[in-house]
């Protein structure tokens, strides 16, 4: 006798009784077993059961939680951003697989897609902000990347956390990126509190669309605006227009809580003085402002020096928080700017709650 006419008999006489429940497809991880629920997601699954696996967008764009596919066919739509040599190599994205049968996958092998690099200097930019500069012991092993771009940074323990490029690999010889201390942030308190000079982590990547493209761009004015250390990739791009001889105006707004955030605030107006057509607007919510300092938010900044005559040619770099990424882009197309001409790399994140104590959402 069938599962389904046993439990149809079991319960003859009452309408629960015909009812055949649908059984859930599961998720083989490190030798455990993960019931999903329907239209779930393996990262979703593997978070709701309290599993320790890297993420951080859960919207496709970062990449951090790349997982190999062991004895299991991955969808399509979870395969589509991944570079073709990792998909030959089994290797989805566990945000955007929903499967339709049991699976099962394993962590990725670092061997298959990252570079060794080394902590080279670690220096504070402000009390809540760490400059890492990384070096690459095998040059011929790193990948091509832009400024502005981002990459996934894997610690010893397997911890991934994409960051933007403050900086040119090719033209300085090493990685710039500026870490953010954040209260529940497990590898950024591993690079503020445990990393020190010489200690190995990995790269993977490149990724991301902020970057300059001189062709397109010379001769167009620029527009970029950050908040926090959304500064990184705008310095980046910053530094790389200028270098390759930007003729157009630049822009540089960007926006901290206080006085005390506004990092490289120095170096930003010394370009500004070595450079007539950048200009550089630092914003500030609260406390003292410094001479040169607006006193408001870097939305109504902005707000208040865009008209439709002044962006129609141009090209925005927006970077930073999700929400100012977002209404930024919504403000700067209805003011008149073209959605093609706004670069932007936010960084989404949906809530999961664990069904086991002591897991991590």
């Amino acid at each position: 006798m069938t599962e389904a006419a046993t439990r149809s008999n079991a319960g003859r006489g009452s309408l629960a009784g015909w009812y055949t429940p649908p059984l859930m497809n599961q998720v083989t991880f490190e030798d455990q077993q993960f019931q999903l629920t329907e239209y779930e997601s393996v990262l979703d699954c593997l978070l709701r059961h309290g599993q320790a696996i890297p993420y951080a967008c859960r919207a496709g764009l970062c990449q951090a939680c790349l997982v190999k596919t062991v004895n299991s066919q991955a969808s399509a739509e979870s395969q589509r951003w991944i570079k073709p040599e990792l998909r030959a190599l089994g290797y989805t994205l566990a945000c955007q697989w929903v499967p339709d049968a049991d699976v099962s996958v394993a962590l990725p092998d670092l061997n298959d897609f990252s570079t060794t690099a080394r902590i080279r200097e670690r220096t504070l930019l402000a009390p809540q902000v760490l400059c890492l500069r990384l070096e690459i012991p095998d040059p011929g092993t790193m990948f091509a990347c832009r400024p502005g771009q981002y990459l996934n940074l894997i610690n010893p323990q397997g911890v991934s956390r994409p960051y933007s490029i403050a900086n040119d690999y090719e033209h300085d010889g090493y990685i710039e990126l500026h870490i953010a201390a954040t209260t529940h942030g497990v590898l950024s308190h591993w690079l503020f509190e445990t990393a020190t000079c010489g200690s190995v982590v990995h790269l993977r990547g490149p990724a991301g669309e902020c970057y300059y493209r001189e062709q397109e761009l010379n001769a167009t004015p620029l527009l970029l605006a950050g908040t926090g250390t959304g500064l990184a990739p705008l310095f980046g791009i910053l530094q790389d227009a200028l270098r390759k001889g930007h003729q157009a105006r630049i822009d540089l707004f960007h926006g901290a809580q206080d006085a005390g955030q506004l990092y490289l605030h120095t170096a930003l107006q010394e370009l500004a003085q070595a450079h007539p057509n950048l200009h550089y607007h630092p914003c500030v919510r609260k406390g003292v402002c410094p001479p040169g300092v607006q006193c408001e938010s870097i939305e109504k900044a902005l707000t208040a020096s865009l008209d439709a005559k002044t962006l129609s040619p141009a090209a925005a770099f927006l970077c930073g928080a999700p929400d100012f990424v977002h209404s930024m882009r919504k403000t700067l197309y209805l003011k008149g700017l073209r959605a093609q001409r706004i670069y932007s790399d936010p960084f989404t994140e949906r809530q999961v709650v664990t069904t086991q104590s002591g897991g991590k959402t």
